[in-house]
């Protein structure tokens, strides 16, 4: 893998910066969850309503994570990403101070706001500034990170919410979010120099863009994530009825339940680093494709009720998880690597398509739950065995580079 000279963002600050700048958007995505029933109890909010607040979030998340992108390209990644906290604080206090339906609808909508200018920015700012290994480590570490705040974050959100009520929850966002707005503002330099800005102009754009998702490079090899994403996207809306419901456990044992991601993400994370450094991206892939077709086996057997228990579930979804910490981190580098020179745009079409595939897999559990009249385990099992089909045909055919 060439590497352009320098590499200023191979430092233990930068990596930290980058990891808690990441964790704003992973943290505020459900440490509200455990609060959400007394929300709805104290501002009259019906469970289907409550709801659409994450809808919201996700639909203004994915609608303009893409605009970000290329602002980013345009005017630098620093600006972005400090705007989009500010609007993330913003937000989080408008949902603090809420007192009905529609001031906590706008205050995640502003949430989303700022949020959507996180996460492309930040992976366009760790391509500016990192080499290849160290891009592909910090990508995994958000990705462990993500699973992690599966556990830590509906545990924090339980303890703030019977201490200090619902809002405390928001208001905790808030203060976060000010520490690492200063932090950055302080500590991050900008990494898209001025010379190599691309100007915004909406045609070229669109060319662009339709160059991307045109390319092998880009679409192809995002292809696993994309379904892996997917499947994300649907344990988020089913694990809750899985766990709570048919397994019987509380909020807080819920979120330690999760603990089991966090542990397959970990060594995903830990095999795919080495597998990395022996047999290349390439490599990573192919492995990737097979165990991606063994896990569809797997999910298939839980959703026809040949597997079944509440540690089976956990185990299946802790082996996927490991697939997912080893092979996404290669392919969302390696689709952003094919257009270095725009980065942030490829990496903001990265994150709308990511966002976009979390929200489609959490629809589609909830059709099949509604619709199809399955429960939520076997709708989760089939709909993740389809997928993982998916993921392991495009990592077969892909070549990351």
């Amino acid at each position: 893998m060439r590497q352009p000279p320098g590499f200023p963002g191979d430092t233990l600050l930068f990596g930290a910066l980058v990891l808690l700048i990441g964790s704003i958007v992973r943290i505020g995505a459900s440490i509200y969850l455990p609060a959400m029933p007394l929300i709805g109890e104290e501002l009259r909010i019906s469970p289907a309503q409550m709801s659409n607040t994450l809808t919201v979030y996700f639909v203004v998340f994915a609608s303009f994570i893409l605009v970000a992108g290329m602002l980013s390209d345009a005017y630098g990644r620093k600006p972005v990403l400090m705007t989009g906290m500010a609007f993330f604080i913003a937000g989080s206090a408008l949902c603090a101070t809420a007192e009905g339906y529609e001031a906590l609808m706008a205050g995640r909508a502003i949430q989303a706001f700022g949020a959507s200018m996180i996460p492309g920015t930040l992976m366009a700012m760790a391509r500016d500034a990192c080499s290849d290994l160290r891009v592909v480590t910090l990508m995994g570490w958000l990705a462990v990170l993500g699973g992690l705040f599966l556990v830590a974050a509906p545990v924090i959100g339980g303890f703030l919410t019977h201490a200090f009520g619902w809002s405390a929850n928001f208001w905790f966002l808030a203060l976060f979010t000010a520490v690492v707005f200063a932090a950055t503002l302080l500590k991050i330099p900008e990494t898209h120099a001025a010379g190599r800005r691309t100007p915004f102009h909406f045609g070229d754009t669109a060319r662009r863009l339709g160059a991307m998702l045109a390319s092998p490079g880009f679409s192809l090899v995002l292809g696993p994530v994309i379904a892996f994403f997917a499947i994300q996207g649907a344990f988020l809306a089913a694990a809750p009825y899985i766990v709570m419901e048919r397994y019987g456990l509380g909020p807080v044992a819920f979120g330690l339940s999760n603990v089991v991601i966090v542990v397959g993400l970990f060594a995903g994370r830990w095999a795919g680093a080495r597998l990395l450094k022996r047999a290349g991206d390439t490599g990573v892939y192919r492995l990737g494709a097979a165990a991606s077709a063994a896990v569809a086996l797997l999910f298939s057997l839980l959703g026809i009720g040949v597997l079944s228990g509440l540690w089976i579930f956990l185990g299946i979804v802790g082996i996927f998880a490991g697939v997912f910490g080893a092979t996404a981190p290669v392919g969302m580098k390696a689709s952003i690597t094919a257009f270095r020179s725009q980065s942030g745009i490829a990496a903001a079409l990265q994150g709308m398509l990511l966002m976009g595939a979390s929200a489609l897999g959490s629809l589609a559990v909830g059709v099949a739950m509604k619709h199809l009249g399955l429960e939520a385990q076997s709708a989760f099992a089939l709909f993740s065995a389809l997928l993982c089909l998916v993921a392991a045909a495009t990592a077969f055919v892909s070549e990351p580079a």
